[in-house]
């Protein structure tokens, strides 16, 4: 089973952060990819991520979430195995990017890079259905949203070099 983008939205909502991306290969299904470059303007000492994936129905609405998990970014990366799901993920675009590996990170630029959409880890127990994964990171002190990421996209069954989807 692999993930396919049907569609890629980034928005940085605060001054902090200037995000651009790209989806490179948009209606190739094998040769999708990612690309994401980051500027953060100032300190960051807490960062949190709400981690959200839905099921869309054929009508194109969304379900109520398969999965909502609040994550302390800063703890979660000095304790990565504190949440499995995430780690197969984070350990995937790790690889693939110069993010901060600890809190507090400063001002500067990192990029992400050659994200294959196919590639990234799917756990076997979602279904064949279109969705929509939804990352939002905010500020603890503050509260306020900084960046919201949303991937919608379809996961498909690869058999035999052949796509099947439901």
């Amino acid at each position: 089973m692999v993930a396919v983008a049907k569609k890629v939205e980034f928005k940085s909502l605060t001054r902090s952060f200037n995000v651009s991306y790209k989806l490179n290969y948009p209606k190739s299904y094998s040769n999708q990819s990612f690309d994401c470059d980051i500027d953060v303007m100032r300190n960051i000492k807490d960062l949190r991520l709400i981690f959200q994936y839905y099921t869309v129905a054929r009508n194109g609405t969304v379900q109520n979430a398969l999965i909502k998990r609040p994550i302390d970014i800063c703890f979660f990366l000095r304790n990565p195995k504190s949440d499995r799901l995430v780690k197969i993920i984070y350990d995937y675009v790790k690889e693939r990017s110069d993010l901060p590996v600890r809190c507090p990170f400063g001002p500067g630029s990192y990029h992400i890079r050659n994200v294959r959409i196919t590639d990234v880890p799917v756990p076997s127990f979602l279904p064949l259905a279109e969705f929509l994964l939804e990352l939002i990171y905010y500020s603890e002190v503050r509260a306020e949203k900084m960046v919201e990421f949303r991937l919608h996209g379809k996961l498909i069954r690869l058999m035999d070099g052949g796509i099947f989807s439901r």
